[in-house]
């Protein structure tokens, strides 16, 4: 039985234990045998309840959209539920405006395309998923793929602004995670918070002290001082009070500090083999392999499951397939360092592809030298989505040994479609 759970329900920890359960108290209340996917649903329907915040709740409905559709069943009420999540959860972190991406679905969603608008608004109207979306997936019914972005402060609002969808359906609320109906005595109660103010004060000072440390080490060491300030984020007091739900292993306050230790520790010894390495460079006579390179433009090709970054880059100086296959995997990893989110835990990005343009002219046009596309976490371009092993990669690289002259259209003619696979893995 645990074979035939989806894996949309399997992915959120249902066994087939979980199934027999269910089924038996279905079976119980109808009086009659139930089907497997009145199970599911069910299932499912419980998890949503269970939910304690909207990113779980946005996932959870997403999933559920996909697995009616697979089954041919229309799922448009649960795309809008998962939407509607990810506008509440935006809200909660203190975003008043969003932004509508609409890039690779349909020519009626592109019509919604940077449309920025508040986000009140777009929880009332809700236009996306746009019901006139002519996007499909696994069915002939709509699965629109268009997504709700933070808006940047330069962003304009839309003077007009899409009417409301006939029907929105309603979230049902998050679940309290906190509940106790025992009374501390009052001695006890006060030497807790005591002791809660001796540790925040002491969490604040160590935090601070290795973050400064740091931002002071990254004059030296950027890999070095990076990682230590990453590290010392999570140990401030706003973000230490989760550890007890995310890491249920670490249960004194020594451990804490022990692992702040070992940030710290592993800080130094990255400063100290920056700075040998960098020495031995320096009393080398021989140039870098990895020809540089000069970025032309950075887009978002992001999905409403996957965070995705496209890049556009020249190095006139790569000139065989193997530094052009170089040179786009060292921007990838580059650049996708460089995009760094307020939770070090989650990347801002999860996809990267790089493509190598012949010249700075041609951009877009498709004479491309180099493609490089890297997905750190193994799940290649679709994440979640890539059932089949070989959709699964962290590196896809395909380049080109033709010799081309940026100035002269019949080279970069005869270049055009000479990608050839360079590394997968």
């Amino acid at each position: 039985m645990a074979d035939s759970i989806p894996e949309e329900l399997r992915s959120f920890g249902v066994t087939s234990k979980d199934f027999d359960e269910k089924k038996g108290v279905l079976t119980k209340t109808m009086g009659t045998e139930v089907d497997e996917k009145e199970v599911f649903f069910s299932l499912f329907q419980d998890l949503a309840t269970k939910a304690i915040n909207y990113q779980i709740l946005q996932l959870l409905y997403w999933n559920l959209a996909l697995y009616k559709d697979k089954l041919g069943h229309y799922s448009f009420e649960f795309q809008q539920k998962s939407h509607q999540s990810r506008l509440l959860d935006l809200k909660q972190n203190g975003k008043t405006r969003v932004k509508i991406n609409a890039s690779g679905c349909c020519s009626s969603c592109m019509k919604l395309h940077n449309l920025v608008l508040p986000l009140s608004k777009a929880l009332r109207n809700l236009p996306v998923p746009n019901p006139d979306c002519e996007s499909t997936l696994y069915s002939a019914n709509i699965w629109c793929i268009s997504i709700y972005l933070a808006a940047k402060e330069s962003d304009v609002e839309a003077e007009k602004l899409p009417a409301a969808v006939e029907s929105i359906p309603e979230l049902p609320k998050l679940a309290d995670v906190v509940k106790t109906d025992e009374r501390e005595p009052p001695a006890e109660s006060e030497q807790k918070k005591f002791k809660q103010v001796e540790d925040n004060t002491l969490a604040w000072i160590l935090s601070v002290l290795t973050l400064s440390f740091g931002a002071g080490m990254s004059f030296f060491s950027p890999i070095a001082g990076g990682l230590l300030v990453l590290w010392s984020i999570p140990f401030f007091p706003p973000l230490i009070i989760r550890w007890p739900r995310l890491l249920s292993f670490v249960k004194y306050s020594w451990e804490r500090w022990a692992l702040l230790g070992i940030g710290f520790l592993l800080a130094l010894l990255i400063l100290l083999v920056t700075q040998l390495t960098e020495r031995k460079i320096n009393t080398s006579t021989k140039n870098s392999t990895i020809p540089s390179y000069q970025v032309l433009l950075i887009e978002d090709h992001s999905s409403s499951t996957r965070s995705r970054i496209q890049v556009r880059i020249v190095a006139p100086e790569a000139r065989t397939a193997r530094e052009r296959a170089r040179v786009s995997m060292n921007a990838a990893r580059e650049i996708l360092a460089s995009q760094l989110s307020d939770d070090p835990k989650n990347p801002q990005y999860e996809y990267i592809s790089v493509i190598l343009e012949a010249s700075k002219k041609t951009a877009g046009l498709g004479y491309a030298l180099a493609e490089a596309e890297f997905a750190p976490d193994g799940k290649g371009r679709q994440g979640v989505m890539s059932d089949v092993s070989e959709n699964q990669w962290k590196w896809k690289v395909r380049s080109s040994k033709a010799r081309v002259n940026p100035d002269d259209i019949k080279s970069l003619q005869a270049a055009k479609g000479t990608l050839e696979t360079f590394l997968k893995k």
